[in-house]
């Protein structure tokens, strides 16, 4: 699977904190919890994979752009321990779970790994805009990759 990816728009970054335990990739999409940054694939897993899905769309904050190694308070750019920077808008492009025809406007939200997690850097496409992390702005069929707008809540730009 390919890191996801920017595309083009502003980003608006935000600066977060991040818990030193916590490892954030680049290319990484990521809620808010508790105060603190949290990349999909450690998001608490609830029920099942609609109700988790809904719950990381209502955390939503953004996509990083920087890499937090685990048990480490530095963040390679910055100047203060334990925060990273989250893009919170713009276009990005990554992985979809299953090959999938997108219209403009389809609704995307985060896949599911293996077990009970939610894959960090890879989406599927979804049936409700309470599930969404992003909206397409590209169509196709059989993609395996798509194009889509962000959609945080946390840091509500553009919803």
């Amino acid at each position: 699977m390919a890191t996801s990816q920017y595309i083009r728009e502003a980003v608006n970054p935000t600066v977060v904190p991040v818990a030193t335990a916590q490892e954030v990739n680049i290319g990484d999409f990521c809620a808010l919890v508790s105060g603190e940054c949290v990349p999909a694939v450690d998001f608490t897993w609830t029920s099942n994979l609609a109700t988790t899905q809904t719950n990381f769309a209502a955390a939503f904050l953004g996509h990083s752009p920087q890499y937090k190694k685990a048990a480490q308070a530095y963040v390679y750019g910055n100047g203060t321990d334990n925060v990273i920077t989250m893009s919170t808008s713009g276009v990005y492009e990554a992985d979809l779970d299953t090959a999938t025809t997108l219209a403009v406007g389809d609704w995307v939200g985060m896949a599911k790994d293996t077990g009970n997690n939610l894959l960090s850097q890879t989406v599927a496409k979804v049936d409700a805009v309470a599930k969404a992390i992003g909206t397409v702005v590209e169509a196709g069929t059989s993609l395996t990759r798509c194009r889509f707008r962000l959609l945080p809540t946390v840091v509500p730009f553009a919803r």
